[in-house]
């Protein structure tokens, strides 16, 4: 059996292996307690909904180990901000939540906050601009909209037959559509592609204020930094000093320009 482990950000091993019959699979474990719960329970009822997930071909509750179909083709990052994607995550953020299911609790606290300043180092002017959306960010977290609270352009695929699928739901929760569309834009995104992006997702879901998407974007945008940073140094991986040397020499001027927004 060949493998390939393909984690990255997150804790479990992703294991790109052959089955007994000879067809490509993923193996994941041990996954967390949300991914668990959401490919037992809430995958069937999404993809009926039109949010399409991989197929579960087996799970183990004592190892916390899913296999599941391979999807075999990227979604590059200039694609994952065509319509289809906004559409998916658009039936995504209207469906009803289900009190059972298991959901990771997405928050900006002040600690964490702090600790990635701190990991930053970035100027005063900075570090008080980026606590400024810090203050607005209640807004992205009292929705209770479901959100994927992951969907980047390296957990998008296609089917051989060009069917869009998201993977990765280890941070599937509630919130506002903003925590999803803040990901699919390349870098630190500008103004003008936060309201770009707002307004076709408000076209294509029937959301209604577009002004108020696109502030919540710019503020996820900032939120997502700490994550980031804070993620990467925590599980020790190998691209904490590239995020964070990026960081350093971009957020700045980004801060800048987007506390305008708030």
């Amino acid at each position: 059996m060949s493998a390939t482990d393909l984690s990255k950000m997150g804790t479990a091993k992703v294991v790109l292996s052959k089955s007994e019959c000879g067809h490509t699979v993923i193996e994941k474990c041990p996954v967390g307690e949300v991914e668990y719960s959401f490919y037992q329970y809430a995958a069937t009822e999404l993809n009926q909904a039109g949010i399409a997930t991989p197929k579960l071909l087996s799970a183990d509750a004592t190892l916390r180990k899913l296999r599941m179909e391979y999807i075999p083709h990227k979604v590059e990052q200039f694609d994952v901000v065509n319509d289809d994607v906004i559409v998916m995550l658009g039936r995504l953020h209207c469906s009803p939540a289900n009190s059972e299911w298991r959901y990771h609790t997405h928050l900006w606290s002040q600690l964490a906050l702090e600790k990635s300043l701190i990991l930053l180092a970035l100027p005063d002017k900075s570090a008080q601009q980026l606590r400024l959306f810090k203050k607005c960010s209640d807004i992205l977290f009292g929705d209770q909209n479901l959100v994927s609270g992951d969907s980047n352009a390296g957990n998008w695929g296609r089917r051989e037959n060009g069917d869009l699928v998201l993977f990765d739901w280890e941070r599937f929760g509630k919130g506002s559509p903003a925590i999803d569309l803040a990901p699919l834009l390349k870098g630190m995104g500008t103004k003008q592609t936060f309201i770009d992006i707002a307004e076709r997702y408000c076209q294509l879901s029937f959301h209604h204020n577009f002004k108020e998407l696109a502030r919540e974007i710019a503020i996820a945008k900032a939120w997502i930094v700490t994550e980031v940073i804070l993620l990467l140094n925590e599980r020790q991986k190998a691209a904490f000093p590239l995020y964070l040397n990026w960081y350093k020499e971009h957020l700045p001027d980004w801060l800048d320009d987007a506390v305008k927004m708030l």
